[in-house]
């Protein structure tokens, strides 16, 4: 009973809703994925839905066969994170941590997050060790271009024509989409020296949230750059640097784009 009480506190401490008492509500309270608010609630990092309990309804835990048995139930009102989901025989189960599993039905409510939550979770979620792993290794997360090893001439044989292109400080930039742009070195350099990912204007990221995701063990400057008015962080990788710039305009920091370039 006791092993059976503990298994249900960890596992409601994933949920998506109200706790039901104060040890799984502090549990709750110490989540430090990743997270934008949606709804009343928090997104979370590998989190696909919710889904709200419209009436009492079996709570399934799957067995090794794959079968689903009956263990409890979710009572009406509330709502649960939604991680995963199996559809079988036509009917989806809907998986909300830790094996656990409610059967869609005139019972519940499904709801996926926006467009918008979509986008901001995306750039939220990129911050993370393997960023500076692969910048270390000469590529932005997110791309498949290497920096010093790369030529423009392969980012159009795997991306195509740029969306623009032009003269920036000294380089040649071209722009694909809202994403990613590439910098090569005048008059008629094509290796590719400098990367730079544009983060989502949708997406509030501080320097605060860059750091502990991060860690400073590779951090080699911080504070504010008055050449052009922005907030820097800065990490060195090998012999490359990544800048996390941020702008200042709204009186607070928010980032703006992520560049990787070799060091002079």
């Amino acid at each position: 009973m006791k092993k059976t009480l503990i298994a249900g506190m960890i596992m409601a401490a994933g949920f998506f809703g109200i706790m039901g008492d104060s040890e799984t509500a502090s549990a709750a309270s110490k989540d430090i994925r990743p997270s934008v608010i949606w709804d009343d609630a928090r997104l979370v990092e590998g989190q696909i839905g919710k889904v709200t309990i419209l009436k009492d309804t079996s709570r399934l835990i799957k067995e090794s066969n794959g079968s689903f048995k009956p263990a409890g139930t979710f009572k009406k009102g509330n709502t649960y994170r939604v991680y995963s989901y199996e559809k079988i025989n036509g009917v989806y189960f809907y998986g909300v941590g830790a094996g656990v599993y409610v059967k869609n039905s005139s019972d519940v409510f499904y709801k996926t997050p926006s467009v918008l939550k979509k986008r901001q979770m995306a750039d939220l979620v990129m911050i993370k060790s393997d960023l500076l792993t692969d910048a270390e290794n000469g590529k932005l997360k997110g791309q498949d271009i290497i920096i010093k090893r790369n030529t423009i001439d392969d980012v159009k044989s795997k991306l195509g024509e740029p969306t623009d292109e032009g003269l920036f400080e000294g380089s040649r930039y071209y722009q694909y989409g809202k994403k990613y742009v590439y910098f090569t070195e005048l008059p008629d350099g094509k290796e590719i020296f400098t990367s730079k990912y544009l983060v989502d204007s949708v997406t509030d990221i501080s320097p605060l949230y860059v750091i502990n995701r991060l860690g400073t063990g590779s951090l080699i400057r911080e504070g504010f750059f008055e050449e052009d008015q922005t907030w820097k962080i800065i990490y060195k990788m090998g012999d490359n640097l990544v800048y996390f710039v941020f702008g200042v305009e709204t009186g607070r920091e928010r980032l703006i784009y992520i560049q990787l370039q070799q060091q002079n």
